[in-house]
This record gives C-alpha cells, sequence and structure tokens, in this order.
C-alpha cells in the first residue's frame, strides 16, 4: 500500500497555526492534516517554520520567527537553552508546564492505556523552578569545533557535548566543581572518551550535593588505566572545596561493561537528612533527584497509600529506604526489595538509624521474586517505584494476578506507566483510581506521577 506523498518538504518555510504541545516539549501543528512537530514553538501560537525533515506521518521543523505570541511564553532564563537538550521548557511559564504536563500524561493514558477518561487530577507545584537537582552528570567527549569538552549533550546533535557554563538546576557550587574538573583533566592531559572510536580516559562526571549536611560526593566514571594524576585530580577537589566528602571512580571497559569500582579521595557515599530521617546514600544507589520537593513527594505517597497500623506493605524498587521508613511507622510491617547490594545495605543501615525495626530488605529482582511473595505472604498494599523503563514483563504480570487490595505506582514516565496500567487493568483485574501528577522536573518535559490503583474485587 503507498502512502500518500507528505505535503511539505525538507527547506520548505511554512507560517503554522500550534494547536498543543507534545510529550518532549515541541509544539504540534498541521498542515493539510499532517502532523508537524515545531521545536521552540507553543500552543496557541501563530510561527514561521522552516521544516528540517520528513518522516512517513510525520515532519520536524524549527520556529524561525513567533508571529504571535503565546501568554504562557517567558524568556528563558538560561543562555545555553535551545542548545542544551537537558531544558526544553524554560520558554513556557510554570504554571503553563504544570498543565501541559497533566494533559499530557491524561493523553497517555488514553492513547496507550485505552482508558476513556483518566482520572488524573491537577499538578501540585513542588519544590523549586531552578536549582533543585539533587545530583547532575556531566559527559565529556567532543564539541564544537572538534574540542574536547564536559558539559551536556546538545539539543540537535546528541553525540556533541555542549560545554557548560551555569546549569541552573544545580546550585552554583556544582557549577564550580564542574568547571575545576574540566580544567583540571585537560591541564593533565586526560583524554576524553570518544564514544565512535571507544577509546579515551574521561567518560562522566557525576556531582550529588545534599542540601541538609552540605556534604558532596563525586562519581568519576572513567576507561580502564591506572594514571596517577587522576587521585591528585580528586585531591585537588578536595582541597578547594572542603564540602566533598568523597571522590569515586567506576571503571568501564571499551564495551561499557563495569570493570571495577574504587575510592580516589574520602568515602564511598554521603549523608543527607529528611524530615528527621537521616540517609546513607552510596554513590551508586538511587535517590529522589528533586531534593526541594522530598517532603511533598513522601507526603503524597504516604497521603494515597492509605496504610494503617495492621497493614503489611511489599515495596518493589525500595533504593535506600527513602519511602520504606515513614511507611514502615505508619504500617504493621513492611517488605522492601531492591537488586543494588549497595542500595539494600544502606536502607538497613538507615533503618537501624532510624529506629525502624518492622522493615525487612532483600536484594533481589522484583520479577524473579515476585510470584514466590505474594504467594507465601497476605499484603495489603504494594508500592512500586522502578526506574524510567517501567516494570518488567514478568512483574507486571506477577502483579496483575495479586490479590492485594490496592497498589501505588510512583512514575517518572507517564508513557512505561501507560503500558504497565494497561496490562494490569486487562480484563478488569486492576482499577486505575487516582494519578496525582507532581511537576518535579521543572524546566524539563519530565513529570512524576504517583498512581493509584484497587483491585475489582474489593
Amino acid at each position: 500500500m503507498n502512502l500518500p506523498s507528505p505535503p511539505v518538504r525538507a527547506g520548505d518555510e511554512l507560517r503554522l497555526e500550534i494547536a498543543d504541545l507534545a510529550f518532549g516539549g515541541r509544539g504540534v501543528a498541521r498542515t493539510s492534516g499532517f502532523v508537524v512537530f515545531v521545536k521552540g514553538a507553543l500552543p496557541g501560537e501563530v510561527a514561521r517554520v522552516r521544516v528540517r525533515r520528513v518522516r512517513p506521518g510525520y515532519a520536524e521543523g524549527e520556529c524561525l520567527e513567533v508571529l504571535v505570541s503565546s501568554r504562557d511564553r517567558v524568556a528563558p532564563p538560561c543562555r545555553h537553552f535551545g542548545e542544551c537538550g537537558g531544558c526544553d521548557l524554560q520558554h513556557l511559564s510554570r504554571r503553563a508546564q504544570a498543565e501541559a504536563k497533566r494533559l499530557q500524561v491524561k493523553a497517555l493514558l488514553q492513547r496507550v492505556a485505552g482508558l476513556e477518561d483518566p482520572p488524573v487530577r491537577a499538578v501540585e507545584p513542588a519544590g523549586e523552578e531552578t536549582q533543585y537537582r539533587f545530583r547532575m552528570d556531566f559527559d565529556w567527549g567532543t564539541g564544537p569545533g572538534g574540542r574536547p569538552s564536559l558539559g551536556l549533550h546538545h539539543a540537535d546533535r546528541a553525540a556533541e557535548i555542549l560545554p557548560i557554563e551555569t546549569c541552573l538546576l544545580m546550585p552554583e557550587t556544582v557549577n564550580q566543581i564542574r568547571t575545576l574538573f574540566a580544567r583540571r583533566a585537560a591541564e593533565s592531559g586526560f583524554s576524553p572518551w570518544d564514544a565512535r572510536r571507544r577509546k579515551g580516559l574521561m567518560r562522566r562526571l557525576g556531582i550529588q550535593m545534599a542540601r541538609a549536611t552540605g556534604e558532596i560526593l563525586i562519581t568519576l566514571e572513567t576507561g580502564r588505566g591506572d594514571p596517577p594524576a587522576l587521585q591528585e585530580l580528586a585531591r585537588a577537589a578536595a582541597r578547594a572545596f572542603p564540602r566533598i566528602v568523597g571522590v569515586v571512580r567506576r571503571e568501564f571497559d571499551r564495551g561499557d561493561r563495569l570493570a571495577g569500582v574504587s575510592i580516589l579521595y574520602g568515602r564511598d557515599h554521603l549523608f543527607e537528612n529528611v524530615e528527621g530521617d537521616r540517609f546513607k546514600i552510596p554513590a551508586g544507589a538511587f535517590f529522589q533527584p528533586n531534593a526541594t520537593a522530598w517532603a511533598q513527594l513522601r507526603e503524597v505517597v504516604a497521603r494515597e497509600m492509605e496504610t494503617g497500623p495492621g497493614d503489611s506493605v511489599l515495596e518493589l524498587y525500595c533504593g535506600v529506604g527513602f519511602f520504606t521508613l515513614p511507611l514502615a511507622r505508619r504500617s504493621r510491617q513492611i517488605v522492601a526489595l531492591d537488586c543494588s547490594r549497595e542500595a539494600v545495605v544502606a536502607a538497613r543501615d538507615n533503618a537501624a538509624l532510624g529506629g525502624v525495626a518492622n522493615a525487612r530488605f532483600l536484594c533481589r529482582d522484583a520479577a524473579d521474586a515476585l510470584p514466590a511473595l505474594l504467594e507465601e505472604n497476605r499484603f495489603d498494599v504494594v508500592l512500586v517505584d522502578p526506574p524510567r523503563t517501567g516494570l518488567p514483563p514478568a512483574a507486571t504480570l506477577a502483579l496483575a494476578r495479586a490479590a492485594v487490595p490496592r497498589l501505588l505506582y510512583v512514575s517518572c514516565d507517564p508513557g512505561t506507566l501507560a503500558r504497565d496500567s494497561k496490562v494490569l487493568s486487562r480484563g478488569g483485574r486492576w482499577c486505575l483510581r487516582s494519578v496525582v501528577t507532581l511537576d518535579l522536573f521543572p524546566q524539563t518535559h519530565h513529570v512524576e506521577c504517583v498512581a493509584r490503583l484497587e483491585r475489582r474485587d474489593n
């Protein structure tokens, strides 16, 4: 079957009305019924657009000029906006960002999960607009003109690393640390990673910054080798920034396999305090990214779970116990799983430090452990907080068959939430009762969802 020829060609300049905002931050327009995604344009605007490429079923374009501006358009606060691939909504007001994300979550649940009227609530404001991230990762690679660079990926040329002067998602201290590592690595003659040739020493710089304790932990991802100057680089950073408590090196081989972990300076973890709980957070363990909204996120999860003193809770992807500790205090017992051994060890330490004795932590893969756990135990509620990729199919199927009254799904990707909700609700076994959307990632298209599902037979 031959598809009709698209009504546009690469290089065409068009006057388009922007009708919607797609997941990913691009404006959506149509010409002769053909969809054109427009970078830099907002709903309600009229723009002069140049078509950059044409795909089967749609085209991609860039906004050359805004002819009629949206009332929600604001001046982007970052000088790197438009070039940096990290933030894509800085030109949209915070209120409008939140509403756009709510509508996108609803649309994904309609289209992917097949729900006619998904119960998506209004977005709850959460945290600060800038300087909110707990961790940022900067990559080494080839920058403009082929020069070595430490920064973030270019928005249009993903293989190119854009040198960053100031990233507004982290406090200024983090930007100063990044500048020091970039300069000292260049002075030491360390080669940046070349992804095409699969060679080079310096790959990635991860910076975690605790707000309550002030501790900073550095993670250096490198290739193989043992240059003495690498340890001196770590020590120099600690001398310049005394709040750095550790520099951890993670070595990768040319096949991107982890080949070793070592401590170049100090320790391999930092401590942070959240609502009276003290958390030990290892370099390789996940921790919720918005440091200015931790309390609100925990409050929403606790509220939606409705756990009582007689309830038994199962938690998947518990990390270092961010949700586990407050939920344990509200319930009879909690069984918490994570496949990361260092996260589970830290979670046990954190529970002991917080006086939590009714939490059992297991280092198990969720898909492998679920069938036996659900068969051998009676749980009143299950909490899942999977990575962006969502639940593995085996885990989703096991939960679909589980005789548990309530399931709470914390998601940072509404696409995988919608996919997993479709499987869970297949055959009418689970019903999606509510979705709370939290704008935990201002200036970007990402959004956090807390979805509550209930068994229909309860």
